[in-house]
């Protein structure tokens, strides 16, 4: 025995000396310096050029550009305090970057927090141009004009994203399919705008679809990608962050809800959306901090596409409904009449999503059904309540709202799926755009929100939660009361949501986003003291903790 633990203890010991050993040899990032007589000489042979033509490059892809700053970004990991290796260049033979000192020895988070603008030259044949050189802590996304557009007229953007995780050649993300060394991903991408309210906004939410060219006829065909992690897909959304003040409450509460009811379903699927900080880039233009995701559609929920299950004949058709408007539930809105006829997809509130709209009443029972039901008497809703939908999913979503202060989500702001069950029909809630959250409410101004703290002991009577809660039905209230003392002691205790605040406030801050997306879009909200978020955050959830308590079972 004692021969195994030596051994074991000898074996052990040799790993952290070959280990140290390795960190010790680990290539560091080479800057290219010339001394000042060196590079006095250099720029005395040559004349200053007001921009030059050559790019900087690192691992020899060429770096994202802002023209009017003359300003190139190099994304990094910033939960390491060491640079990654690799080297910088240029993209034209020739022509050289020559750094006016040895920035790496000024520390990596120093440079991202400081939004620090390092200088450098760029030295070519016919002249030299100063240019500037910025770490942050987030990735990056550059769209750049390009020839190309599709057959109905729309352009192609040449895209690429640059994950920061991935920046120093090493396997970095743990989900999608991203493989080693995978620094830069490209494509081309077509853009449109997308919101509702944000649309009145000067810094646009975009909608973007994938492509790729074909190498026989030079044509164009949707192509799906991996980006930072996330599900390998055609579909896209840039989210604006721009009426948010702290930039991080649509994720914080994403994040939430991916832990806490996502992922309760008897399907096997993640019932919400993922975000991932991203700063934008349009044709060497600076355009801000932006939450990359993806949106909430039938390949997340893992459900066949409409027409697919009409052609096979299924009795029960599983569709995606968003409720876009604050409508309350009306039976008579889902039947009869439609409110627009030139919006056949649109009734009570909601829009029916899918590649196939039949245009009759049928594809609306569910929500009517529902309305029906929530209308109805206290017997009718208990007796028929569990039968339409998923009591748990109802009572998670319910709570959730709750928690985070979510009042703009009352009356819209969410997804309702349904699925098969058992050859019937049975509904499940998905919270959507939950920027409005956290001590801000929806208000008439330019940013269609604002503080007000006054709420934090104001319940959310979101149905048709509330009334399974009011009515007990099917020992609700146990359910509710059980769910939220398992919420307390993981996601939603007071340190675990203050301590997720605090990391998305230093991603946002320490990696010079903040700053930056200041000085691009000044008109924008901005809060740069997140106590009052989370001396909110902490009443919220003690008032949450007050309200399951008293009811009764």
């Amino acid at each position: 025995m004692k021969k195994w633990i030596m051994a074991g203890s000898l074996a052990a010991l040799l790993f952290f000396v070959a280990w140290g050993v390795f960190e010790k040899t680990r290539p560091a990032m080479e800057v290219q310096v010339f001394h000042q007589e060196k590079l006095n000489k250099l720029l005395e042979r040559s004349k200053e050029k007001e921009e030059a033509q050559a790019r900087l490059t690192f691992r020899e892809q060429v770096l994202p550009y802002d023209r009017e700053s003359r300003t190139f970004f190099l994304p990094l990991n910033m939960e390491e305090t060491e640079f990654e290796s690799g080297s910088f260049g240029t993209d034209t033979e020739g022509a050289e970057a020559v750094f006016l000192e040895d920035f790496t020895k000024s520390g990596k988070l120093a440079l991202m927090a400081g939004n620090e603008s390092i200088p450098f030259y760029l030295v070519e044949k016919d002249g030299y141009s100063l240019c500037y050189l910025k770490i942050t802590g987030v990735s990056v996304m550059d769209f750049a004009s390009s020839e190309y557009m599709l057959e109905d007229g729309q352009p192609l953007f040449f895209l690429q994203v640059y994950d920061n995780l991935a920046a120093g050649g090493e396997k970095s993300r743990t989900e999608g399919v991203r493989a080693a060394g995978d620094f830069v991903t490209a494509c081309y991408s077509t853009s449109r705008l997308r919101g509702n309210t944000s649309l009145n906004y000067e810094k646009k939410s975009l909608r973007l679809n994938l492509y790729e060219q074909k190498k026989k006829d030079g044509s164009f065909q949707k192509t799906n990608e991996s980006f930072l992690g996330m599900r390998k897909d055609n579909d896209w959304i840039l989210n604006s962050l721009y009426a948010d003040g702290s930039k991080i409450k649509d994720k914080l509460a994403n994040d939430l809800w991916e832990q806490a009811g996502a992922e309760e379903n008897p399907y096997k699927k993640t019932f919400g959306t993922h975000m991932e900080y991203v700063e934008v880039f349009i044709n060497d233009s600076y355009q801000g901090l932006y939450g990359l995701m993806f949106p909430i559609d039938r390949k997340q929920l893992g459900m066949a596409s409409v027409s697919s299950q009409v052609e096979a004949g299924e009795e029960v058709i599983e569709r995606i409904y968003k409720k876009k408007y604050t409508a309350e539930w009306k039976a008579e809105d889902f039947r009869g009449a439609l409110f627009d006829e030139n919006m056949p997809d649109y009734r009570g509130g909601f829009f029916l999503k899918g590649d196939l709209l039949l245009q009759n009443e049928e594809e609306w029972a569910p929500l009517y059904e529902l309305a029906a039901c929530i209308e109805g008497t206290d017997e009718e809703f208990t007796n028929s309540i569990t039968s339409l939908v998923n009591q748990e999913n109802v009572l998670q979503n319910w709570l959730f709202y709750q928690a985070i202060g979510g009042f703009d989500n009352y009356a819209k702001n969410y997804y309702y799926a349904v699925r098969n069950r058992d050859g019937r029909p049975q509904g499940y809630f998905i919270p959507w755009d939950l920027n409005i959250s956290f001590g801000d409410v929806y208000t008439d101004n330019k940013y269609y929100c604002k503080a007000d703290f006054s709420v934090i002991k104001e319940l959310i009577r979101w149905q048709p939660g509330q009334r399974m809660l009011d009515l007990n039905v099917e020992d609700s209230v146990g359910l509710i009361k059980q769910t939220w003392k398992d919420w307390r002691n993981t996601m939603f205790s007071d340190n675990a949501v203050i301590s997720e605040i605090e990391r998305l406030e230093a991603v946002v801050k320490d990696s010079g986003a903040y700053e930056r997306e200041k000085e691009r879009w000044p008109g924008g909200r901005y809060e740069e003291d997140f106590s009052g978020m989370k001396e909110f955050a902490v009443g919220r959830l003690a008032y949450v903790d007050e309200y399951v308590e008293g009811l009764q079972e």
